[in-house]
């Protein structure tokens, strides 16, 4: 996430350098991945009037423009930009300025005209992206105004990386709050007010829940006499800053107070919502949906719409629709906010493969009870600066408001478990400062109540992280581990282990480790006909890590693979781990030991160079597992042929000790070693 800090000092006072904030931020679990500056003093670009233009002799589409910028004389200069016109003020950089970019404009002739300067675009000054026009600035700046005046200093921002269990921390209010807490500062919120117009909301919408599970907050205010336009210049500097395009000043809005307050909200052209209803709902079967993007999309049952009475406007919690967007014809807006099921929006974006600031929020999740506190603010900034009118009233499903999480706990174990002496009334200034409040406290245990935008706060062991991030976990000092020894604990399975792994090393066996979660196309090339029994995550990550493995094979062949494509021409590895596998439907854990070779690894130094056959191979890997079994007290092993969908047909053996089987052994088959 993307934080400019002139917008976070809005929230909350602090001074310190930047390299001092990344660190308090970094210490405190919010990693700082880039500090990045955007803008520059802009030394030489003024303020320029158009004061008479002119067509281009040589070229339609250029037109010669007379720009008056502060100096005795104007100056004429080449321009072909669809939105210069006379009387506008842009910026200008005459003859000798030195862009951000690096570039020193000088003389030129452009269609055998001279041009002794240049009107700038956004992307010119390295202010955003935009080269649809120049960048037209306010009608009252006086010409040859230095444009750093108008657009600021140079802005510092900072990238963080919010971890999954810190939703509340994807939004500029959120940042501050922890800021407070570190820098010891008060956390300051948005003063704002509404007006509401005698026009009951009731009677201009209604909304329906049908899926409550998926949806456990829904609001909807209507507002009217909007007056569709851009954003002021303020708003849009702080979006593109962010890396947000800006649109108009409602959707602008929208994605501001995303911004702010870590809500997703979302605007409806009220003229294009049908029967005056709003209803959520599952998508009907091969339901169809036109989206902001453009693109056309065919949802499932398992997705949630946002629907008039006739069909879906929105994917919730991922997309608006482009039939019910908001255009420069539109005057009465629906303006949404809600809470929507993490998992179900997660399946959602993944099914579909889309990405948004959106869904993105919502399937970390977000806090439900100031969803309707998002409402309000957006609204009044749209009074403000769309000219509308709010109507009375907002309409709101919330048939369960969630209850306060409470958190038993003791202030000894806390204390225990950091590791440091942190005095109890040091550990209730951080519970104060982080609004996590204290009940029943009996001086020996307590209940904490996690406030309600702490959605990750569950537990005891929770409430030590938070002490110890805030205590500074630079002032825990280091401590000797104790081992605490157990009589009559059976060890058995830890040594056997341990011999198993010095065994294997002696043997000259590297080891490997592999995640336990894999995809499909790999497990395949090596059994088809096993996928009724494999694991699959409901909500994976990632579709390379879908699935729980079946078998240490397919990842001890791909590292063996991995190494052979670049130029290593033998290796011998060994992997430790689970196995995950269904059998009569129900999911069976067990530990296994793999072991893999390519190449002379039988061989000495001087035999090398020799070709290697499968016979030889066999042996190396048949006296492999004979040393490893005798190493583990286990008696002579019989080898018998079996042919398995890991290996080649007849180059296969299943070893057998006791009566017992123990495993197998054989040449990788085609399909996987050309993969």
């Amino acid at each position: 996430m993307k934080v400019p800090v002139s917008w976070l000092k809005d929230y909350v006072d602090f001074e310190d350098t930047i390299e001092g904030l990344s660190d308090k931020l970094t210490f405190a679990g919010l990693e700082v991945e880039a500090i990045e500056k955007i803008g520059s003093d802009f030394p030489g670009v003024v303020v320029g009037e158009i004061v008479h233009i002119e067509p281009h002799p040589g070229a339609d589409k250029l037109r010669m423009c007379t720009v008056e910028y502060g100096a005795e004389e104007t100056m004429r200069v080449v321009c072909g930009a669809p939105n210069v016109a006379v009387g506008g003020k842009y910026p200008f950089a005459p003859v000798g300025t030195t862009l951000p970019c690096g570039l020193t404009l000088k003389k030129a002739k452009i269609r055998g005209e001279v041009s002794m300067g240049m009107l700038c675009a956004k992307d010119e000054l390295e202010l955003g992206e935009d080269h649809s026009g120049l960048l037209v600035l306010d009608s009252g700046l006086a010409p040859g105004t230095p444009f750093v005046d108008v657009w600021g200093e140079p802005e510092t921002v900072i990238e963080l990386e919010i971890t999954p269990n810190r939703p509340d921390c994807l939004s500029m209010i959120g940042v501050a709050r922890e800021m407070a807490v570190l820098y010891g500062s008060e956390l300051k919120l948005p003063a704002f007010e509404i007006s509401e117009s005698d026009a009951d909301v009731n009677a201009e919408i209604s909304v329906t829940v049908e899926a409550a599970e998926t949806c456990p907050r829904y609001t909807v205010r209507v507002l009217k006499g909007a007056k569709i336009g851009p954003s002021p210049e303020w708003m849009q500097q702080r979006l593109e800053r962010v890396g947000i395009r800006t649109i108009n000043n409602i959707v602008d809005i929208t994605n501001y107070v995303l911004l702010e307050t870590g809500h997703p909200l979302h605007a409806f052209d009220q003229t294009h919502v049908a029967g005056g209803q709003i209803i959520v709902r599952a998508a009907k079967p091969g339901e169809k949906i036109h989206t902001l993007d453009g693109v056309e999309r065919t949802l499932t049952p398992e997705m949630r719409v946002i629907a008039d009475a006739e069909k879906a406007l929105a994917i919730a919690g991922v997309m608006g629709g482009a039939d019910s967007e908001i255009k420069e014809t539109t005057t009465t807006i629906l303006l949404e906010a809600a809470a929507f099921e993490t998992a179900n929006i997660r399946h959602t974006a993944k099914s579909l493969g889309l990405s948004t600031d959106s869904s993105y929020r919502f399937q970390r999740g977000v806090n439900t009870h100031s969803v309707e506190q998002a409402s309000r603010r957006a609204a009044a900034l749209i009074c403000e600066l769309a000219g509308a009118t709010l109507c009375k009233g907002v309409v709101e499903v919330y048939p369960q408001p969630k209850a306060a999480v409470k958190i038993p706990f003791s202030w000894g174990r806390i204390e225990s478990m950091i590791g440091a002496e942190v005095p109890k009334d040091r550990m209730k200034e951080i519970f104060k400062a982080l609004e996590i409040g204290i009940e029943e406290d009996t001086g020996e245990t307590a209940v904490a109540v996690a406030p309600s935008f702490r959605l990750d706060l569950e537990r005891e062991v929770d409430l030590v992280e938070e002490i110890a991030r805030i205590y500074g976990v630079d002032q825990v000092p280091t401590k000797t581990p104790i081992a605490k020894v157990i009589l009559g604990a059976d060890d058995s399975r830890v040594r056997a282990i341990s011999e198993l792994r010095n065994g294997l090393q002696g043997l000259g066996v590297s080891e490997i480790m592999n995640y336990t979660l894999v995809n499909h196309p790999l497990l395949d090339l090596f059994n088809k006909e096993n996928r009724a029994s494999r694991e699959e995550l409901p909500h994976p990550i990632s579709m390379d890590q879908s699935v729980m493995r079946t078998s240490l094979i397919p990842q001890l062949v791909e590292s063996l693979g991995r190494n052979h494509s670049r130029q290593i021409n033998e290796a011998c590895f060994y992997e430790l781990g689970r196995t995950f596998n269904r059998v009569d439907g129900a999911p069976v854990q067990s530990e296994m030991v793999s072991l893999g070779m390519m190449g002379p690894v039988g061989r000495s130094l001087l035999e090398k160079r020799a070709p290697v056959s499968e016979e030889e191979m066999f042996i190396w890997m048949k006296g492999l597992v004979e040393k490893l079994l005798a190493g583990q007290g286990l008696g002579d092993a019989l080898f018998k042929t079996e042919d398995r969908p890991e290996f080649e047909a007849g180059k296969a053996l299943s070893v057998w000790v006791a009566g017992e089987s123990m495993g197998y052994l054989g040449l990788v088959n085609q399909t996987a070693r050309s993969e």
